[in-house]
């Protein structure tokens, strides 16, 4: 980041040697009162994080949210998102939760080898009864009760491929345990995990055919790429042009 004031009395215009917003040619005209803004506050900008959406996750979030926008009660309704690490899956389930108000529950399978863990995972996340001393069933009946009374509209499960690491036994539990709440709840299923996902539903064809696939791509070195950093360039509350665009650099991001 460009470097902080000098004196706390100096302007911002002042320290970047521009007279007004309208000299950051580099940032979108939205942008520019932002990097007018104190460092304190521009950097708290920039700690936000940017999402800027591929066509493939925007196809994908249009169907989860076709899916939310169906009759409540509906069967049968699931998708599964699948890419590498990094290309924005656990994005798009915490950006569903964002969207739904709370009302869509998404937890973690890495190393979820019971049911009991499984519903002690939907029970933190909803700040439910969690106690170690709850048996299964128990924890099952709180789950059922809470997505009730919360009105809870879909289930995330993010890294879903990690089931397939456990035994056969443990494995089968887990998925029946996944079906059996939106089944009971009636609530659609989002299933986000690597391309070795679809391994975890080979021992339940229902269920496999259920969730419709959708796949986000890794970025490469092309103009899409180049463009997407051209995009972030322009939003970042930065006094200076950066050099992102630099081939050097831009195979260092990727």
């Amino acid at each position: 980041m460009d470097a902080m004031n000098s004196h706390p009395l100096q302007s911002a215009a002042a320290v970047s040697g521009a007279d007004h917003p309208d000299s950051y040619t580099h940032l979108a005209v939205a942008h520019c009162d932002d990097a007018a803004r104190p460092d304190e506050e521009r950097i708290e900008l920039i700690k936000r994080g940017i999402v800027i959406e591929h066509v493939a996750y925007t196809t994908a979030m249009d169907y989860a949210h076709w899916i939310l926008s169906q009759p409540t009660g509906t069967p049968g309704r699931g998708m599964l998102l699948t890419g590498e690490p990094g290309v924005g899956k656990s994005t798009f389930g915490e950006e569903l939760v964002r969207s739904s108000n709370g009302r869509i529950v998404m937890i973690s399978a890495e190393g979820a080898r019971s049911t009991r863990e499984l519903y002690g995972r939907v029970l933190q996340f909803l700040d439910g009864p969690v106690a170690r001393s709850m048996h299964t069933p128990d924890r099952e009946l709180a789950v059922i009760r809470l997505f009730k009374a919360l009105g809870i509209t879909g289930f995330a499960v993010d890294e879903i491929q990690d089931l397939a690491k456990g035994t056969y036994r443990e494995h089968q539990q887990v998925l029946l345990a996944i079906k059996y709440l939106t089944n009971v709840a009636r609530i659609p299923l989002f299933c986000l995990g690597t391309p070795e996902s679809e391994r975890a539903f080979r021992g339940d064809k229902p269920l496999a055919k259920r969730l419709r696939a959708f796949q986000l791509p890794q970025w490469k070195l092309d103009q899409s790429f180049v463009d997407l950093i051209t995009t972030i360039e322009e939003m970042l509350p930065l006094r200076k042009a950066s050099a992102m665009r630099n081939e050097a650099v831009l195979k260092y991001l990727l």
